[in-house]
């Protein structure tokens, strides 16, 4: 993969996802407001034609590359390890998704992060669910949904954003912009594979290079922009080095926000674990420069413990030599991600719906 050039790379910072924005703006000023957006969407396709038709037509082309049973191997990859994949995911890609200053100023500016942190953490929890089950990104199947659902989402909050607040364009970029986008999409793919690893997972190689096709695959359905998509884990690492260079600045709003999740998920579901033992995981996955720049504090007992466990981890992976125990620790890991969406969302659905604090 080639990186952007600088130019180009600079004007990713001012451009959302113009194919749904697009959508979101028709929808408004049609006057329709809330409720079930891809529903809306599939409808007026049909009705209409226009915006809406390019937009289903966008969704429901698979490219090339995209091959659905290619990407098995990585769902099973992420549910055989259920538990840790989820800690992760939760304590390190998320974290970094808020070092960008205009990333950490959305999140803030919709209140439901600080308010509710484990409410919303389990509603993006559903769409990582969907996407693990088999057959998920076929083109309308619940994993495909859910990601257009909250594809739709975003383009309503930059929507939001942008004409209901003074949003400082100049010096932040666009409200969730493509350069925040693929720092996103590198959290679900080649970061967490890392953090994974560095919690004792082995990973052979060819269910690392499934499970980064899965969310190439999903994250061009979200809308992000090819040119920030490699196709190989070695360019993604890359393209990270150049995030770090020029986009993930912590500020204060960004250790507000991860204060937060440490705080709110602190001895509740799914980690039924003090503070200090989220913080040291924290720091084990994000290492030590980023983590000191988040404020996350220091926790040597529990650093020591975490790199023991990891290290027993790591030992027993030669359980995978007998016969059947792969496939048991994925049918395992899928009962237990299924009953912790289900419990933390307490019979009340996600619904992909804009909910404000102003």
């Amino acid at each position: 993969m080639t990186l952007p050039t600088s130019e180009a790379y600079q004007q990713f910072s001012q451009q959302g996802d113009p194919l749904a924005d697009a959508v979101i703006s028709a929808l408004m000023q049609g006057g329709r407001r809330g409720g079930d957006l891809l529903g809306q969407v599939q409808q007026l396709a049909s009705q209409e034609g226009g915006i809406y038709r390019t937009f289903i037509e966008q969704i429901n082309h698979v490219p090339s590359w995209a091959d659905t049973q290619a990407m098995r191997k990585g769902q099973e990859l992420f549910l055989r390890c259920a538990p840790l994949s989820i800690a992760s995911f939760v304590l390190g890609s998320l974290l970094v998704t808020y070092t960008p200053p205009g990333s950490a100023k959305v999140l803030l500016h919709t209140g439901r992060l600080r308010q509710d942190v484990v409410r919303r953490l389990f509603e993006t929890s559903t769409m990582v669910h969907a996407v693990m089950q088999p057959g998920a990104l076929e083109v309308g199947a619940p994993g495909h949904q859910a990601i257009i659902r909250v594809r739709l989402l975003h383009a309503m909050v930059r929507y939001h954003v942008m004409t209901r607040a003074q949003w400082p364009s100049d010096e932040l970029g666009s409200p969730i912009n493509q350069q925040q986008m693929g720092l996103t999409s590198l959290g679900f793919s080649s970061l967490l594979i890392n953090s994974m690893r560095s919690l004792g997972v082995v990973i052979p190689e060819d269910e690392a290079r499934s499970y980064q096709l899965l969310w190439r695959y999903g994250n061009y359905l979200q809308g992000v922009n090819l040119s920030l998509l490699p196709d190989t884990l070695e360019d993604e690492a890359h393209l990270y080095e150049l995030f770090q260079r020029t986009l993930m600045t912590p500020d204060d709003n960004s250790r507000t926000l991860v204060a937060a999740v440490h705080q709110g998920l602190a001895w509740q579901s799914p980690f039924f674990l003090p503070q200090g033992a989220l913080e040291a995981i924290s720091r084990r996955l994000l290492g030590s420069k980023l983590a000191d720049k988040l404020a996350i504090r220091r926790h040597p007992l529990w650093a020591m413990v975490i790199a023991v466990v990891a290290g027993l981890h790591k030992a027993t992976a030669l359980r995978y030599r007998i016969p059947g125990w792969r496939d048991m620790e994925v049918r395992a890991g899928t009962r237990y991600f299924t009953y912790l969406v289900n419990k933390g969302l307490k019979g009340n659905p996600a619904d992909y719906a804009l909910k404000t604090s102003t």
